[in-house]
């Protein structure tokens, strides 16, 4: 069984893009932070993801960097050659669904200030 949830804020602004048959794609990173009980300190892990057709369009009409999200598909595997024409093996989350949560931290905070006075 291939079947990932994940919670976390995106890391860089969402830029989609046309690939060659007209299909719309977004490849960015997800921060999920983690807490480790010791000393509370938290950390994140960063997960890449991609999305395609429909689902890239939504994440691309309404989320921007920071913002949270849940994210539900598949993890995959794939590699390309970089610009240094070496072999790049990547692992990613392939979004299948997408779910809206938060808005940016900044911004969450500000609509609460406001609402406090």
């Amino acid at each position: 069984m291939n079947q990932v949830s994940l919670i976390g804020r995106i890391v860089r602004e969402v830029e989609i893009q046309q690939v060659g048959n007209g299909s719309q794609v977004i490849n960015n990173t997800l921060a999920i932070q983690r807490i480790y009980k010791k000393d509370k300190k938290q950390e994140a892990d960063f997960i890449p993801f991609v999305a395609w057709g429909p689902v890239a369009k939504i994440i691309a009409d309404n989320c921007e960097k920071g913002v949270q999200l849940g994210l539900s598909g598949r993890m995959q595997s794939r590699t390309y050659l970089n610009k240094e024409d070496e072999t790049v093996f990547a692992v990613e989350l392939r979004v299948e669904e997408v779910s809206l949560i938060l808005k940016k931290k900044s911004e969450e905070t500000a609509k609460m200030a406001t609402n406090d006075k």
